[in-house]
């Protein structure tokens, strides 16, 4: 058998970057605890609504499906399928909810600390 070498180059596309989250609140780390990257898939039936809460880590969100409304007090941001956002950790309470007729299907990529939650609920 013999291995052939791709004639194509790997390309590494950037989709999302920042110093600052939703909101414009600037993006800080824990210190001085063991780092943990987490990756989760969040799903959210139609009408469904998460509670208010707030996030000690900052994370990456990227909607793979649906319709979501993000409310943080007045501010408030709608996305559909294939959007990407940045969660700061300095952003105020806030709550989404699914607006679509179908289920939201979120990834999130967090980076955290060992011993740290993602979410706090309020």
């Amino acid at each position: 058998m013999e291995i052939t070498k791709a004639q194509e180059k790997i390309e590494v596309i950037p989709l999302i970057q920042s110093t600052k989250g939703l909101g414009g609140k600037k993006i800080s780390y824990p210190r001085w605890k063991q780092a943990k990257l987490r990756f989760f898939k969040v799903v959210i039936p139609a009408g469904g609504k998460t509670p208010i809460h707030t996030h000690p880590a900052p994370m990456v969100v990227y909607l793979g499906q649906g319709q979501l409304k993000h409310t943080r007090g007045d501010f408030i941001n709608y996305f559909s399928s294939k959007q990407l956002l940045i969660e700061s950790t300095n952003g105020d309470e806030h709550f989404v909810e699914n607006i679509g007729n179908e289920p939201a299907v979120i990834y999130v990529v967090a980076a955290s600390a060992v011993g740290l939650s993602t979410t706090t609920n309020k």
